[in-house]
């Protein structure tokens, strides 16, 4: 059972945990800094717009109520996002074109992305900038804070050393370089359920000093940011360089963002740098008989499909739920998505466990497996190893809490077919 704190985290059918982006547009939505689409998604994958970039700095900075002005089109700026545009016109961030234009509609690209960034938040450059090899290409009025932000880690280039200033910046993109920022900023007076800073003590688990503070549990650690201990929730999500790791994955002089449930305690961190995904590469985190989307929020059309993990050939229409949450780089080569699948999820895995060794569970199955059809079925009697990893969670045995794996248990097992054996992500134990 989720703690309160977690809980209480918004989130999006279409960014789910493993998502590069998932602790960005988590912990920003749950300030309320970041709004949805219909239909609980968030559409990571989707560009920015003006509008919604200029709507999001004005939560973030609270800034105060204004008229928007006079712009020629300024007719079509969204109804539910014009208060926050006319702050953000009125403050100096959002600008209209030479022509009279706000141009409310139109994709945000990187060179403005750090021109708005730079102006909401004085983000001026101390140390030399990095050198993209396409500087020529950055606009004038976007030079001085493209080179202010790339020296504060705010924005970087691709692995060849590019700008690309005048592509669009997506939604998800979008979430991390204004997280970034706040975290470069030591937070916003809008999101005030985030705390962003430098950790300046860490206080594990159980230990002794926090358990003697009377205003903090001790039981899921704490953390010390600008001089305010901030007690961690029992089932606290932590995450370093975008990946997942545990309480002790966070290090004393990391620059991270810490969301604040109402109840007060920690329920989401993250550190200031979360690199790059490959936006072809991931889990597979939604399926229509459209669309097939990966954790990256990259969304792919395309019929028929070929997937690589055996010989199966579809259309996208065709493609069954055991492709979800399967491991996979998806490529589409003309009218064709060439899906090669690496790691096929595993669904209610139920047995009997019979020998327990380092990170490792050997489990006779009670009843037929419900593996995926890329992966040879399993009968009741069979055995399988379960490896189990820094992420697996475990629970159960009565109290619905952390146990020790032992012989004779019953177990349920989630998790990904990975060279032979069952890596788990979930593990749940009982008599």
């Amino acid at each position: 059972m989720l703690s309160v704190a977690v809980a209480a985290l918004l989130t999006f059918h279409d960014v789910p945990r493993t998502s590069w982006a998932y602790p960005d547009v988590v912990l920003l939505a749950s300030a309320g800094a970041l709004h949805g689409e219909r239909g609980g998604a968030f559409n990571g994958a989707g560009d920015v717009s003006r509008e919604q970039a200029a709507a999001t700095l004005a939560r973030v900075l609270a800034l105060p109520a204004a008229q928007l002005g006079a712009f020629k089109d300024g007719a079509e700026v969204s109804p539910t996002l014009l208060a926050n545009v006319a702050s953000a016109v009125h403050a100096g961030i959002l600008e209209g074109t030479a022509q009279g234009y706000l141009e409310p509609h139109q994709p945000l690209n990187r060179a403005a992305a750090a021109a708005l960034l730079g102006r909401a938040f004085g983000i001026t450059a101390s140390g030399a900038p990095p050198q993209f090899t396409d500087s020529a290409a950055i606009p004038a009025y976007a030079q001085g804070d493209v080179a202010a932000l790339a020296a504060a880690g705010i924005v970087e280039g691709t692995a060849a050393g590019a700008f690309q200033p005048l592509r669009p910046v997506t939604r998800a993109e979008w979430a991390a370089l204004l997280l970034r920022a706040v975290i470069a900023h030591g937070g916003a007076p809008g999101v005030p359920s985030i705390a962003a800073g430098s950790v300046s003590t860490i206080f594990p688990p159980n230990d002794s000093a926090l358990a003697a503070s009377s205003s903090l549990g001790g039981t899921g650690g704490a953390l010390e940011i600008g001089g305010r201990t901030l007690s961690a929730a029992q089932d606290a999500l932590f995450y370093r360089q975008g990946a997942a790791v545990d309480f002790y994955g966070v290090s004393a002089g990391d620059q991270i963002a810490a969301w604040i449930a109402p109840d007060g305690t920690v329920a989401l961190v993250e550190d200031l740098k979360t690199p790059a995904a490959d936006p072809r590469a991931g889990i597979v985190a939604d399926l229509s008989p459209q669309i097939l989307y990966l954790d990256s929020g990259t969304a792919f059309t395309g019929s028929p499909v070929h997937i690589t993990y055996g010989t199966t050939s579809l259309s996208l229409a065709q493609v069954p739920d055991y492709l979800l949450w399967a491991t996979a780089t998806v490529v589409q080569q003309g009218s064709t998505l060439e899906v090669t699948v690496a790691s096929p999820y595993v669904f209610d895995l139920a047995g009997t466990i019979t020998s327990v060794s380092q990170n490792a569970l050997t489990v006779r199955l009670t009843s037929a497996s419900a593996l995926s059809p890329l992966v040879p079925s399993l009968g009741a009697g069979d055995s399988v190893q379960v490896q189990l990893g820094l992420k697996t969670q475990v629970a159960g045995v009565g109290v619905n809490a952390p146990q020790t794996p032992a012989a004779g248990l019953s177990v349920q097992v989630m998790g990904y077919v990975a060279q032979g054996s069952i890596a788990a992500d979930r593990v749940t134990l009982s008599q």
